[in-house]
């Protein structure tokens, strides 16, 4: 009896003292009725190669395309998405199920083991749990938006394919009570559904993307819902409570893509024409956007609990404690844009001149670079 006691004491050490690493599996397999027998989604992993932060990474899950892969999907997105460990599953025959694909497959409860299996890992931080998803899987995305309801999912960024008419209709927003299937009205979404508050939501979309119509209508087997409207009714469900956005928006930098930002930046519309793909500019927008507590040159910051800041939120002089000598201040918005740049031998800034919003305040001492998060009231 004794050496099982021993075993059963340890026990819980050894599964929550892992590591996630680049070979770890996190493999899950389901059944359902395409696939009595199971099927195995393939999870590939790509984890930071520094130093984990004391609370672990941000974890990103990557949603492929049609016809794409997890690992092809992965490759594409590591120099957009850094200091992220990235997850990226490949959807049964390459797909992800929405409506009409060739899949059927449990994605949703997918989604929700691999988010569970991520517990026991000392190197994740479990309270940051981001999604991109790009065209097939920006629908997954946007159902991930809408239905799952887990507070640890804190950023979803959907690429090139907004909002369907099953997702949002009748002034309410659905998923499916069943199996989806076209010849049902709205292809099965018929259950009510409340998408929680405090997500950050980034839709990209293109004004000449020939595959799926940016004003709206009928493509790949859908019904798409205007743009504009779809992040209208985003920002609705989180809050807002003001008019549509019309118009151009606002021009990022003369580059011919239009921001629509509402709630102080925690929902976001870009407006562009790269097709059925990304520019640049957007490219840098979706590192911003996934960055904000992680420099985009890859470099951890050293996360000093010595150093604190209030008030949190703050009104017009935030005041950072723990400064002992004079000390490089740098203060970004969620776009990476630097809007305070100065040296400090005490430590208050004035940030009555900012807008309301999120900001990260980045505070280079002797032993790194320490990085804080702020709203402005």
């Amino acid at each position: 009896m004794r050496p099982i006691l021993i075993f059963t004491l340890f026990l819980p050490v050894f599964l929550f003292g892992q590591v996630l690493t680049n070979s770890s599996n996190l493999d899950i397999s389901k059944t359902w009725s395409q696939e009595p027998e199971g099927w195995t989604y393939n999870i590939d992993i790509s984890v930071p190669s520094e130093e984990a932060p004391s609370n672990g990474f941000p974890v990103c899950i990557l949603l492929h395309g049609n016809n794409g892969t997890g690992s092809q999907f992965l490759n594409d997105f590591l120099p957009t998405i850094p200091c992220h460990i990235l997850l990226s599953p490949s959807g049964y025959m390459k797909s992800w199920n929405i409506c009409d694909e060739d899949s059927d497959a449990p994605d949703m409860e997918m989604i929700d083991e691999l988010i569970n299996s991520l517990a026991p890992f000392t190197n994740v931080d479990n309270s940051k749990i981001r999604f991109l998803g790009f065209s097939n899987g920006s629908s997954l995305a946007n159902r991930i938006f809408v239905e799952n309801n887990n507070p640890n999912i804190d950023k979803i960024c959907a690429v090139v394919s907004q909002l369907t008419d099953m997702q949002s209709h009748n002034q309410n927003f659905y998923g499916p009570s069943a199996e989806t299937d076209p010849s049902l009205p709205f292809c099965g979404y018929d259950d009510i559904k409340t998408p929680i508050t405090g997500r950050h939501y980034l839709n990209i979309c293109n004004t000449n993307d020939p595959i799926i119509p940016y004003e709206g209508g009928s493509a790949v087997g859908a019904i798409f819902v205007p743009s504009k409207d779809a992040i209208y009714e985003v920002a609705k469900s989180q809050g807002y409570n003001g008019s549509k956005i019309e118009g151009d928006g606002e021009e990022i930098n003369s580059t011919g893509v239009f921001e629509y930002s509402y709630l102080s930046d925690q929902v976001v519309h870009l407006r562009g024409d790269a097709e059925h793909g990304l520019n640049e500019t957007q490219k840098n927008y979706i590192c911003n956007f996934f960055s904000c507590n992680c420099p985009p040159t890859g470099t951890l910051e050293n996360n000093n609990d010595e150093i604190t800041i209030f008030p949190n939120p703050v009104n017009n002089i935030l005041t950072i404690r723990g400064i002992n000598e004079p000390t490089a201040i740098t203060v970004l918005d969620v776009r990476g844009r630097i809007v305070i740049n100065e040296q400090l031998s005490i430590g208050n800034i004035n940030v009555s001149n900012l807008n309301s919003g999120i900001y990260c305040v980045k505070i280079k001492t002797n032993h790194g670079i320490i990085t804080k998060e702020f709203i402005k009231q």
